[in-house]
């Protein structure tokens, strides 16, 4: 006896998944200066074959069939249901590298980040008292807020979530804030960054620093969902935000010294958001993702 419909419908759509998440570790190479090198592995990405597939539908859900007017190749992803669409506003700030010894192996690399630090403050405690103090503030407003380790609850949902880390460079020659998503997420994060940035900018009075956005910023395991487990669910605004430089004086002075005002900027940034993007319009249809780039192969 034939495959009934309905299964056949979502083998295809899982197989067209595995397909375009085998080339998901260049999703992010546009961000890279050398779009031809080559992209290395990472060792923390998911194991290939059947279990990419199962992945998959754990943190995004099972995909569904492809409607006529979608893009060829795209990748449709159903609306989540999990959050009522009239109900409080949820937000998770992560205080990066907190936590990381109790974290999964499969988290691999990300388990020999320990963070920066500098003249006896380590940037784990920073983040921490910085995530608290931006999660009070938020709970003030009546949003529900959580707190959240380097181990991400596989598939989060939230209206938004914020990675806190700070950055150093070895001699307190550099100075400045950084901000980043990734790609094939939802299509809110360019403006949920451009927010944070503005508030942040405007508070700190630091300068963002958009030329030394990286690779593992761009890549950052917690919105990696077709490769990382512990990640957020594609239909949540995600972003990470070096908050300033552990290593030189005045971002240091900032972090430490004035938290509450750092805290301030980035609880308003995300609070202008949600003033903007209800949960209807986030989580109201599904997501349509566009077929992974081909992979180039290297010429040199």
């Amino acid at each position: 006896m034939g495959m009934p419909a309905a299964l056949r419908v979502t083998a295809v759509a899982v197989a067209l998944v595995v397909s375009a998440v085998g080339l998901s570790g260049i999703w992010h190479t546009a961000a890279v200066p050398d779009a031809q090198a080559t992209v290395p592995a990472l060792p923390n990405e998911a194991p290939a074959g059947p279990d990419v597939a199962e992945l998959v539908m754990a943190v995004a859900g099972t995909p569904q069939a492809a409607d006529p007017r979608d893009p060829p190749g795209a990748i449709r992803l159903p609306k989540p249901t999990a959050l009522p669409l009239n109900g409080p506003r949820k937000v998770a700030i992560q205080a990066g590298h907190w936590m990381t010894r109790e974290a999964p192996p499969e988290l691999g690399r990300i388990l020999q980040q320990t963070g920066t630090s500098w003249d006896g403050i380590t940037e784990v405690e920073v983040n921490v008292d910085i995530a608290q103090r931006v999660a009070a503030l938020l709970a003030a407003k009546g949003i529900q807020v959580e707190v959240l380790p380097t181990t991400i609850p596989p598939g989060y949902l939230a209206d938004a979530f914020v990675a806190l880390h700070a950055d150093g460079d070895g001699v307190g020659a550099r100075s400045g804030f950084k901000a980043a998503h990734s790609t094939r997420r939802t299509p809110f994060e360019d403006r949920f960054m451009e927010l944070v940035i503005d508030e942040y900018a405007r508070a700190t009075d630091l300068d963002y620093d958009g030329n030394g956005i990286t690779r593992q910023m761009t890549g950052y395991y917690a919105m990696a969902w077709s490769r990382i487990r512990y990640s957020t669910s594609p239909f949540t605004p995600s972003l990470i935000l070096e908050m300033g430089y552990l290593s030189n004086d005045w971002d240091r002075h900032l972090m430490v010294d004035q938290p509450d005002l750092v805290a301030g900027a980035i609880a308003t940034g995300i609070l202008r958001f949600l003033d903007e993007a209800p949960r209807s319009a986030l989580f109201g249809q599904d997501l349509v993702l566009p077929p992974a780039p081909p992979f180039r192969v290297p010429t040199r």
